[in-house]
């Protein structure tokens, strides 16, 4: 797979924050974000510079589970970039893991049973993969994140909400196949119209539905965070704040 980076931390989104977990970022992505302010995504060496030389590259997939044994948390996170464009290989991957057996780690009390898989994603392509996963946590690309007087910006803004394949993930959910979050980013409040827009087509409950204040540093988000929390209270929706960068900074690897 082409991957980014390999490294053991914490989640610092959604509804599993705090969960010591083992990241597998993949390189690559189909869209390219830039939010008003001028703010790239917070992973710009996945898609915007993709070629950066500090990306692993393409690894076997037994080098990724060797890698993950020797940290061996009972969460792995697979994140991007956009790992879904890699469907076959995110496939296999996740399988693999799956697959594993308890003899895999000596001395740990992790096994097959509990090994736990969220799956990053903007919600554009669906596959096999799902088979696989526990969480599906969905980050729809809202006008806001639309790379305006850029080359990308027709690009990104046709493909940036696959309707279809959004209705899928929510069915498979409905189904019980996976558990679900739906992660928006918040950079104003006219960020909600969309949002509620989203929701409406696609049937998505408000406990399902997280917001998220946009920043890549924490002066940023010390900013959109307070207006973020009054916005969950306003239209009952949950917060999720981004504690990596709160505790770290808009580093790598962490």
């Amino acid at each position: 797979m082409n991957i980014s980076e390999l490294f053991y931390s914490i989640q610092g989104e959604g509804k599993r924050t705090g969960y010591p977990s083992f990241f597998i970022r993949t390189n690559l992505c189909n869209l390219r974000c830039k939010f008003p302010g001028s703010n790239l995504c917070d992973t710009p060496y996945t898609s915007w510079n993709f070629e950066n030389p500090d990306n692993l590259g393409e690894l076997k997939i037994e080098d990724i589970i060797t890698e993950y044994k020797k940290f061996h948390p009972c969460d792995i996170v697979v994140t991007g970039g956009e790992p879904t464009i890699q469907g076959r290989e995110l496939t296999i991957l996740c399988k693999e893991i799956k697959n594993l057996s308890d003899s895999s780690f000596p001395r740990s009390s992790v096994g097959t049973q509990n090994i736990f898989i969220t799956l990053e994603t903007n919600g554009t392509f669906i596959s096999d993969y799902t088979d696989y996963i526990d969480l599906v946590s969905i980050s729809p690309k809202l006008n806001s994140s639309v790379p305006f007087e850029t080359e990308f910006e027709k690009g990104h803004n046709k493909n940036r909400l696959n309707f279809e394949a959004l209705k899928s993930y929510h069915d498979y959910h409905q189904k019980g196949k996976f558990d679900v979050q739906w992660k928006f980013v918040i950079t104003s409040e006219e960020d909600i119209k969309e949002i509620k827009d989203v929701q409406e087509k696609i049937g998505i409950k408000n406990q399902d539905i997280f917001l998220m204040p946009e920043g890549i540093s924490e002066k940023e988000l010390n900013v959109k965070r307070l207006l973020t929390v009054e916005l969950c209270k306003k239209y009952k929706f949950n917060f999720t704040d981004r504690l990596h960068i709160k505790l770290w900074g808009n580093k790598r690897g962490v």
